[in-house]
């Protein structure tokens, strides 16, 4: 069975490990995109329905939602989780969200930091120099599973497509994601726009000093399948993949079965969005 251990942060306490997890990211592409290229987001709202009723997460990570009445929607699609996103009085902003299974997990703390120079100040941008940039951001929860009290953190982040933003978004997102990792098991999850031979992405796996480092799901599934309705569907290569699910934090992983869904729908048999469904079984 294929493993990883990161036991990188102080002594892991007995009993804090947590069990099986479904964990899923997906960019959904934003609901006014695109419109020549994919089906109206009413109808792709019924393609993700499909989509997590096959995968049934217990841990998702969606990007490029653009407002509340849009995390709604897919809330109503997972009537059994609970969502989290950025929001402040009438300022909403959920390019990325975070939904978990009400009946495993309870949110015990809860935050945001934005991808730029100054991460605490809201919206703000930087790390793409010059180049036109929206504001990006990392949501993060600490979920205690139902009934054991076990503890774990998840992070749901979208990195700006513009270089350098990955190379500069990676090690801050390693630095904030220390905080809570180096006692707690971690899962990452999000549209990183960094291949894995991407500078971003070597940094993200190597790690940051000897505080933290993330292990991808991918490298080190057990099981790594492709799922489709097609009869003949497009190839997909896995050098190219940009979503990814990472593991961190001290303790032992595995990484049961990883799985990108390459499923078509609709009378035109159209993709659901510019990026493909990802799903992992992880246990800790």
């Amino acid at each position: 069975m294929a493993s990883v251990i990161l036991a990188l942060g102080t002594g892991f306490a007995h009993g804090e490990s947590v069990g099986r997890i479904k964990v899923m990211t997906f960019n959904v592409l934003c609901s006014f995109c695109n419109p020549r290229e994919y089906d109206p987001w009413i109808d792709r709202l019924g393609y993700f329905a499909d989509i997590f009723k096959r995968h049934d997460p217990d841990l998702l990570g969606i990007q490029e939602l653009s407002k509340p009445e849009e995390v709604e929607q897919i809330a109503k699609l997972l009537p059994n989780h609970g969502a989290f996103y950025y929001q402040k009085g009438k300022l909403a902003y959920p390019d990325a969200a975070i939904f978990y299974r009400k009946d495993r997990f309870e949110v015990v703390e809860s935050g945001v930091y934005w991808l730029s120079p100054t991460p605490d100040v809201p919206m703000t941008t930087g790390f793409a120099g010059k180049k036109m940039q929206l504001a990006r951001l990392v949501v993060w929860t600490v979920l205690r599973e139902i009934p054991s009290g076990r503890k774990l953190l998840f992070v749901c982040t979208h990195f700006d497509p513009n270089s350098p933003s990955q190379e500069l978004s990676a090690p801050l997102l390693l630095q904030r994601t220390a905080r809570h990792g180096k006692d707690l098991p971690v899962i990452v999850v999000g549209d990183f726009n960094s291949r894995p031979d991407s500078k971003a992405y070597a940094i993200l796996t190597k790690g940051l000093d000897d505080r933290i480092r993330l292990a991808d799901a991918y490298e080190v599934a057990t099981t790594k399948r492709t799922v489709t309705n097609q009869t003949s569907p497009s190839p997909y290569n896995p050098t190219g993949r940009i979503d990814h699910i990472f593991v961190g934090g001290p303790g032992h992983w595995t990484v049961h079965d990883w799985a990108v869904d390459l499923s078509v729908y609709g009378p035109k048999q159209r993709h659901p969005s510019d990026h493909r469904p990802i799903a992992a079984e992880v246990g800790h």
